[in-house]
């Protein structure tokens, strides 16, 4: 009786010194949470969110939406866009533009280009409890971004992503889309701002 006695109460101790390690380590700090009203749409998965007078760029979390058409009014250089870049734009904007959404923000990333320095936040935007992201990728406007998302979102953005495909919604009637992170777009000049 005494011998089992002291290997459970051995047992026990070798769990909680098993155990310790993982209850020592500090919590991560839970996401942050703004509120605030889609004040702009830049690209299928880019919007700008008003919350208490201060404009936050908000990158959808877990997607990525084909590249619209970049122009350049001063200088006439464009670069062209990929199919289905308008139709995710506008998916978009008729799900947010205007309305009052929740930010999820998973976290801030900083992008220097050249000497301008452009900072957003990595977030999952509600509306309505429906998160917006998701919708995104189920109706085949945008691929789920691997690279990006991760956790128990990962499972979910993948399946939307395989549904959409299988029933061919979206960008997903072509046959071969090509990813944004794939697309090299090439410069091209309008010969208008550069006539003698």
């Amino acid at each position: 009786m005494i011998v089992r006695f002291c290997r459970t109460i051995l047992l026990i101790c070798l769990l909680c010194a098993v155990a310790a390690p993982a209850f020592a380590q500090p919590e991560t700090p839970p996401n942050s949470i703004i509120e605030g009203l889609v004040v702009g749409i830049s690209e299928g998965d880019l919007i700008t969110v008003n919350s208490f007078g201060t404009e936050i760029k908000v990158r959808l979390y877990g997607i990525a939406t084909p590249q619209t058409a970049k122009v350049d009014k001063f200088t006439g250089w464009s670069k062209p866009g990929q199919p289905y870049a308008e139709e995710a734009f506008r998916a978009l904007s008729l799900k947010v533009l205007h309305q009052m959404v929740r930010v999820d923000i998973r976290r801030t990333v900083v992008l220097q280009q050249d000497r301008e320095q452009r900072q957003f936040a990595l977030a999952v935007v509600y509306l309505d409890g429906r998160n917006i992201n998701l919708e995104m990728v189920a109706e085949g406007w945008a691929w789920a971004y691997k690279k990006l998302v991760t956790g128990p979102d990962f499972h979910a953005y993948l399946f939307a992503e395989r549904r959409a495909r299988a029933r061919r919604v979206g960008l997903w009637d072509q046959d071969a889309p090509q990813p944004p992170w794939e697309f090299k777009p090439k410069l091209r000049v309008n010969p208008r701002h550069y006539s003698p």
